[in-house]
């Protein structure tokens, strides 16, 4: 996955708080990818429930890993937090700099100079979070118009994430570089569905949080078992009630795993129910659909922009019906498997680094000294950035 060379090597700082789960794939692949182009890249995170024990085995050698010390989410710890990020920009001297989910946008709204350029994806906006009441969104939505104010461009991971986006950004600001897995660079339209284990399994993939509605996903699971074997594929988070629900519900729970782990038990399943309240654009999505696993999805924008309105579901017995078709009906299973290959071709990870390599090049370009004597170029949208 080496993008074709553009131009000088960039400087690229990521940051992110919440360095786990779909979020550390992305900076991972991204910062690989950009390493391979010859940038100088540098990921400075926090810690997280979800963040790897060890996180420089996720991270390709050839990428610098600075941690922040970022442990907690109290008041002293973020301003901690905050000095040292500012101290790394001031030594590392990026050309750019990309701020990964919302605590690190604030960091960087609050720390760094307005010369810096600076990207904000919030990777799923807090208060599109539907387990927060009235008055918290509110103050999120404050937050992030404070954070959007600040950062260069808010670069959303696809277009619910950009809609979402245009209540507290100018249009104008707001690019789209939809997310992408290595497991979708080049693969074919055509072929035979891979052979899978029997019996049929439908599995959900993730941390067993609010977000991914763990007593009516129980239930959709629950109501598949009699014609298939059924797992949730990961552990709890910091709600033991939300563990409590889905094993009460009768739905086995594996437990964390490594990630070489968790994509073969993606690949010995037959569908993946994605059964989410909000979302950014989720890449157990996309790492299903390289496998060739059917994915039944909840009814948002996020997920219908992936998928099609043709395996998403409103209600819980309308989603228990369609996974169910995909374990037993053959032919309704070749035919979303096909739908599958052909919007798939959109989320390869070359394509998604070349898109981010492109506007950061461009970002370092509007900010260079020489360049600021005059006005600055207008900021393209990915429609018009390079693809591959």
């Amino acid at each position: 996955m080496r993008p074709a060379e553009d131009g000088p090597p960039l400087r690229v700082l990521h940051v992110a708080e919440a360095f786990g789960g779909g979020v550390l794939e992305m900076i991972a692949t991204l910062a690989a990818g950009g390493a391979a182009a010859g940038d100088e890249v540098t990921v400075a995170y926090g810690r997280r429930p979800e963040t790897p024990v060890d996180p420089r085995s996720k991270i390709d050698p050839a990428v610098e890993l600075v941690s922040l010390g970022w442990e907690s989410r109290g008041a002293a710890e973020q301003a901690r937090a905050w000095r040292r990020l500012r101290r790394l920009v001031a030594a590392r001297r990026p050309d750019v700099v990309h701020l990964h989910s919302s605590f690190a946008g604030v960091a960087g709204a609050i720390a760094l100079p307005a010369a810096q350029p600076t990207v904000y994806t919030p990777h799923g906006y807090s208060f599109t979070m539907a387990d927060r009441g009235p008055a918290a969104n509110l103050a999120f939505r404050a937050i992030e118009r404070l954070t959007a104010r600040r950062a260069t461009v808010v670069g959303a991971v696809s277009e619910a994430e950009a809609a979402a986006a245009r209540e507290v950004a100018p249009a104008d600001r707001i690019v789209v570089v939809r997310n992408g897995v290595p497991e979708l660079d080049d693969l074919p339209l055509d072929g035979p569905e891979p052979p899978r284990p029997e019996p049929r399994r439908a599995i959900v993939l993730g941390r067993i949080t609010a977000q991914h509605l763990p007593a009516a996903s129980a239930r959709i699971l629950g109501g598949v078992a009699d014609v298939g074997e059924i797992e949730w594929v990961g552990g709890g988070g910091t709600d033991p009630a939300e563990l409590e629900t889905v094993t009460a519900g009768g739905v086995p729970v594996s437990g964390w795993l490594d990630r070489a782990e968790v994509m073969q038990r993606l690949a010995d399943a037959t569908a993946l129910l994605h059964w989410t309240g909000w979302d950014g654009q989720p890449l157990s999505i996309l790492e299903a659909m390289a496998a060739d696993v059917v994915v039944v999805g909840h009814d948002i924008e996020a997920v219908r922009e992936i998928l099609g309105p043709g395996q998403v579901a409103a209600e819980e017995a309308e989603a228990t019906a369609m996974l169910r078709r995909a374990l037993t009906d053959p032919e309704w299973r070749r035919a979303a498997i096909e739908s599958q290959r052909h919007r798939r071709l959109r989320y390869g990870a070359a394509r998604m680094v070349t898109e981010w390599r492109a506007l950061y090049r461009q970002l370092s370009a509007r900010f260079e000294p020489s360049v600021q004597k005059s006005a600055p170029a207008p900021i393209q949208t990915a429609e018009r950035l390079p693809r591959t």
